[in-house]
C-alpha cells in the first residue's frame, strides 16, 4: 500500500521510516484537575521500542473538553524529543461522539506533516460496530478501522484476544483493514490499535494511559502518519476513559 512519493516532513520519515510498531504513552489530567477545568494539559510520549522518538501536548479549550469530552475540539503538534519544529499535527473539531444510527456530524480528524495535508480519519454511519476509515490527501480510502467481529460482522467479538476480564472492554482493539475490504468475520487486519493494560493494582491509580499502533506490513510513511495520527483520535474517544 505504498506511495511513489511521501508528501510528509523530511522529519516524518526520520521517526516513522523503520517503524513497525508504535507505543504511546499518555500523561493524563488527574480527575480533580478535570472536574476543576484546571490549565493542564494532557501530554505524549511516543516510542519506538524502548527508545523515545518523539512528544505532544493536546491543546484544547479547557471549559470545552471539561464540559463535552470526549467530543470536544483538540490541536496537537507532535515534536521530536530532542526539540525542534513539529513533523505531525492533528486537528479535531468538536462533533458529537460516536454512536449508531448517526447521520451526521461525524467525529473526525485530520493530519497535516508540515505544509502537507496527509489525509483524514472519519467516523461512518454504523449499525452495530463502530467504524472510521482513513483517508488520504487524494480522498483514497486507504483503511478501515473497527473492532474485530462475529456474527458476520453484526458485533463487535469481545473474545477476540482471549476472555476480556478482569480488564474488560479495554482490551478489546481496534484492528486495521485496507480499505475497501468487505465486512466479515474471515477478512484479516493489516494492523491493529489496542490499549495496554496496567500491570499491577497500583499502576491502575496512576494518571499514565498506554496504548500501542502496530503499523501494516510495507505501510509508507504517510499512511504511517496518517495511522499515529488517526490513533489520537480513536484514543480521545475509546481508549482514554475505558479504565
Amino acid at each position: 500500500m505504498g506511495e511513489t512519493m511521501d508528501r510528509g516532513d523530511g522529519l516524518l520519515a526520520s521517526k516513522l521510516q523503520n517503524c513497525e510498531k508504535l507505543e504511546i504513552r499518555q500523561g493524563r489530567r488527574g480527575w480533580l484537575q478535570e472536574c476543576l477545568c484546571c490549565v493542564t494539559k494532557s501530554s505524549f510520549s511516543y516510542y519506538n521500542g524502548e527508545k523515545e522518538i518523539a512528544q505532544s501536548k493536546e491543546e484544547f479549550s479547557f471549559l470545552c473538553r471539561c464540559c463535552f469530552a470526549p467530543d470536544h475540539a483538540f490541536d496537537m503538534t507532535v515534536h521530536p524529543v530532542e526539540g525542534g519544529d513539529g513533523f505531525l499535527e492533528i486537528n479535531r473539531p468538536c462533533k458529537i461522539c460516536p454512536a449508531p444510527l448517526k447521520c451526521f456530524c461525524h467525529s473526525e480528524a485530520t493530519i497535516f506533516s508540515g505544509e502537507h495535508d496527509l489525509g483524514e480519519i472519519r467516523e461512518t454511519c454504523w449499525w452495530s460496530v463502530p467504524q472510521f476509515k482513513v483517508y488520504d490527501h487524494n480522498e483514497e480510502e486507504v483503511y478501515i478501522i473497527q473492532p474485530p467481529t462475529c456474527c458476520d460482522g453484526m458485533c463487535v467479538d469481545c473474545f477476540s484476544e482471549g476472555c476480556p476480564c478482569p480488564h474488560g472492554c479495554c482490551i478489546i482493539p481496534c484492528n486495521i483493514y485496507a480499505g475497501h475490504t468487505p465486512v466479515t468475520n474471515s477478512r484479516e487486519p493489516v494492523g491493529r490499535m489496542a490499549k495496554i493494560p496496567k500491570k499491577s493494582f497500583c499502576d491502575t491509580y496512576n494518571e499514565t494511559n498506554y496504548y500501542v499502533v502496530e503499523f501494516p506490513e510495507g505501510a509508507s510513511v504517510n499512511h504511517k502518519g496518517l495511522l499515529t495520527g488517526a490513533s489520537l483520535l480513536i484514543n480521545a474517544v475509546y481508549f482514554e476513559n475505558s479504565e
